[in-house]
């Protein structure tokens, strides 16, 4: 019989909501939570042989202890698949989903499936690893649609389970890692292109063999009226923050952002401050903080009334390899807390 070890947050597995977000790895045998869903979708050509559960929160703040930790628990069990989630639009859930699936198969060679929806900041890092053990299915927006995604997840464990050969994106119905692989067509390159081609120009439908991605078009804010009169903000992807890193920011892929305060100083010395970056050398910023954030050229700029006011705080989340989709989000929140501050215009510092 297939054997199936199921991933689920605190809150799929029933221990708690948001108050048990901080629940370490632990792990029940058989299914448990939304895993007993899954094994009804299953039947008895499969089973459920274990639920291994973490807290949200404990995830992302420890993130390398809760992937040792789940690999361990999969690895002496030895299933035949690995199903995490679904996470619907939870972001926190999408994520550590996907960075299960991948520690999964690359350390166990075990087939990983997880399912959200296609606007989770999940999808992105998906599709940033390209890895062919992973499979990802598109889900609603909300738990409305469990029943429906334990279903899709349950049929696509049978068939990885049974070395059934999966097929492109398009035609499995999994959601494209934007992996080409070669395969033998019955007509030339040239006459599919041709054929794509003319069909354009009529106005006819026709799908693309090298899929474009698009990014968003987002037209420039209007200048400051007055920059003698405004308040200024400074927004910072450097990853520069109190020495300590208090938040728990990664190197890597960070899912949220803080403001700190630097009311009242004139400059940041070093040993107070650190830049929390993977895609830069940061031994200079940490040297200087002033490569981070120019406070001691603002200070001037404001004593000189320039600049009316400088924001009390600034704004940082550690930019490198961030998924567009996460980044977007930690944009709109950090321009919401900004007009609710009053803010006339920001100065963006990035790496």
């Amino acid at each position: 019989m297939l054997t199936i070890v199921h991933v689920v947050n605190q809150f799929f597995a029933g221990i708690g909501g948001e108050e048990k977000a901080y629940v370490p790895v632990g792990v029940q045998e058989g299914a448990v939570g939304a895993a007993r869903g899954l094994q009804a979708q299953l039947g008895e050509k499969a089973k459920v042989i274990a639920t291994v559960f973490y807290g949200d929160n404990y995830f992302h703040e420890h993130p390398e202890e809760a992937k040792n930790s789940i690999l361990r628990e999969v690895r002496s069990r030895r299933p035949t698949a690995v199903v995490a989630g679904p996470a619907f639009d939870s972001g926190r859930y999408g994520v550590a989903s996907v960075e299960i699936c991948h520690a999964v198969s690359e350390s166990l060679q075990v087939p990983s499936i997880t399912a959200m929806h296609a606007q989770n900041p999940g999808v992105s890092i998906y599709k940033d690893y390209r890895n062919l053990r992973i499979f990802l299915l598109p889900t609603a927006d909300t738990a409305a649609g469990m029943s429906e995604a334990l279903g899709l997840m349950a049929r696509f464990a049978l068939r990885l389970g049974t070395g059934a050969e999966i097929g492109p994106a398009e035609e499995e119905g999994y959601i494209s890692r934007g992996i080409r692989i070669p395969r033998q067509a019955d007509r030339s390159g040239v006459d599919r292109a041709i054929e794509m081609f003319f069909k354009k120009l009529r106005g006819e439908p026709f799908v693309s063999e090298i899929p474009m991605e698009t990014w968003d078009a987002v037209l420039p804010a209007d200048p400051v009226a007055d920059l003698s009169k405004a308040t200024v903000a400074v927004v910072t992807t450097t990853g520069l923050v109190p020495w300590g890193n208090p938040d728990g920011f990664k190197t890597y892929r960070n899912t949220f952002w803080r403001k700190y305060s630097i009311a009242g100083l004139q400059r940041l010395d070093a040993g107070q401050w650190e830049a929390i970056h993977g895609g830069y050398e940061v031994a200079f910023v940490n040297r200087n903080p002033q490569l981070g954030i120019p406070l001691d050229a603002l200070r001037a700029l404001e004593n000189e009334r320039v600049v009316g006011k400088l924001h009390e705080s600034y704004y940082v989340v550690p930019g490198n390899q961030g998924a567009p989709s996460v980044m977007r989000e930690i944009g709109k929140e950090i321009a919401a807390d900004l007009r609710k501050e009053a803010v006339d215009g920001v100065l963006l510092v990035a790496t």
